[in-house]
């Protein structure tokens, strides 16, 4: 495996452990929320985890993928992030 494709995959993981951090907290937010904020929130965090799970799936991906494929993965990859992570920001700032 080539040294950008596991610079990519090693930044990408150490992203993904940051979004979890921020999603605890977000949890921790809609436990200390009532009604139908709570559930909103809760709904979200359901939207989101399920991103998540999908990006650390295309990581796995992107480890097998064969030279000349993965780049189309990484932009993949790449696109899922900055969806997943507007979500997560607007998430926050939607329920401070």
């Amino acid at each position: 495996m080539s040294d950008a494709r596991n610079e990519f995959i090693s930044k990408a993981k150490n992203n993904l452990d940051k979004l979890d951090s921020k999603i605890i907290e977000l949890e921790a937010k809609a436990n200390e929320k009532g009604g139908e904020v709570r559930r909103e929130l809760k709904d979200k965090l359901g939207d989101i985890m399920e991103s998540r799970q999908q990006i650390a799936q295309r990581l796995e991906e992107l480890q097998a993928a064969s030279k000349p494929a993965w780049e189309d993965v990484k932009l993949g990859v790449e696109q899922a992030w900055n969806s997943l992570s507007d979500a997560v920001h607007r998430a926050g700032e939607r329920f401070q």
